[in-house]
């Protein structure tokens, strides 16, 4: 299916001297990115723009200390600046450092009432839905017109992997629970030549579900491009009450990041959740935690340079 995409760095991809740098970060080459970056910067420390990419390559890296030092360079240079103000706020939140970001929120609010707003707004949904109870089983009263699956890297030969089988294990049983729900698995090929959704479908089909049920996204390269080619298909079909499958593990990421997409997209659903593996322990969540609130953020539409515009004020 023909599905929304995220069109990562999209902010940076007009300007001539960091265009390349985008096409890097695309493909994921984050060294020669980095090492590019670093000599524009010495060579233009007044260009803000280096800085917000190096910013959210870092993010996307899990690299916060060094994400927050590019983005501090900007504020050094202009203190008023609303998303630099916005992602940083949020950086601190999720880093556990409150005073800080409180202090940013509130120079935030005084800069722009609306997006402090709206941040405030994203934070709390964040909050509660990634800290949510995930398991093994819907709500008893589960009725979902679309099962959502998110695709996990195959084995090189094309066979489901071991994390990808027990999430399939966990799609058939909710298939064959609920009879009239749509399908949708979304994967594109990432680290292997095969793409998680078609190895995702095919595995379905060869346990007996309905070919004719399943919705093939085979686009998505992370979980923000899972949601919106899961949003798209909601769309298409009209579809609003959603069971999300994954791992138990990466279920609150999965589900805050799909809500934060269909919220960005004005598009109402109600989503629960069943997962396949063991629950973690909450120490072992820190990192996973952390990273949902990026990409929830990149989701909801709070993260890049160009996401602020309908705000009015740079």
């Amino acid at each position: 299916m023909d599905g929304m995409q995220p069109d990562y760095a999209r902010s940076y991809a007009r300007d001539t001297q960091l265009a390349d740098e985008v096409v890097n970060y695309r493909r994921w080459e984050w060294n020669q990115m980095y090492t590019s970056l670093d000599a524009q910067q010495k060579a233009t420390p007044d260009d803000l723009d280096v800085y917000r990419l190096q910013a959210d390559a870092y993010l996307v890296n899990s690299a916060y200390p060094e994400a927050l030092s590019q983005l501090d360079q900007i504020l050094r240079r202009r203190p008023d600046d609303i998303q630099t103000l916005a992602v940083t706020a949020l950086v601190q939140h999720f880093m556990g450092n409150s005073d800080d970001a409180r202090c940013r929120l509130s120079h935030l609010q005084k800069q722009s009432p609306p997006a402090a707003l709206d941040l405030q707004r994203f934070i709390g949904n964040t909050d509660a839905d990634q800290y949510a109870v995930y398991s093994s089983e819907p709500r008893q009263d589960a009725d979902p017109g679309v099962i959502a699956v998110f695709g996990q890297s195959p084995n090189p030969d094309g066979t489901p992997s071991a994390g990808l089988l027990t999430r399939l294990t966990k799609a058939k049983e909710m298939a064959d629970r609920f009879p009239k729900a749509w399908i949708v698995v979304s994967g594109a090929a990432v680290r292997t030549q095969y793409a998680e959704a078609d190895v995702m479908r095919d595995w379905l089909v060869r346990q007996g579900v309905d070919p004719a049920r399943i919705i093939t996204d085979d686009k998505a390269r992370d979980t923000v491009g899972n949601a919106m080619g899961m949003v798209a298909a909601f769309q298409q079909y009209d579809l609003h009450n959603v069971l999300a499958v994954g791992t138990v593990q990466h279920l609150p990421r999965a589900v805050t990041t799909l809500k934060a997409l269909a919220d960005r997209y004005h598009w109402p659903i109600t989503v629960d959740a069943a997962g396949g593996g063991e629950v973690p322990e909450p120490s072992s969540q820190v990192g996973e935690r952390r990273y949902t609130y990026v990409t929830a953020a990149r989701a909801a539409g709070l993260f890049e340079l160009d996401d602020f515009a309908k705000y009015g004020k740079r």
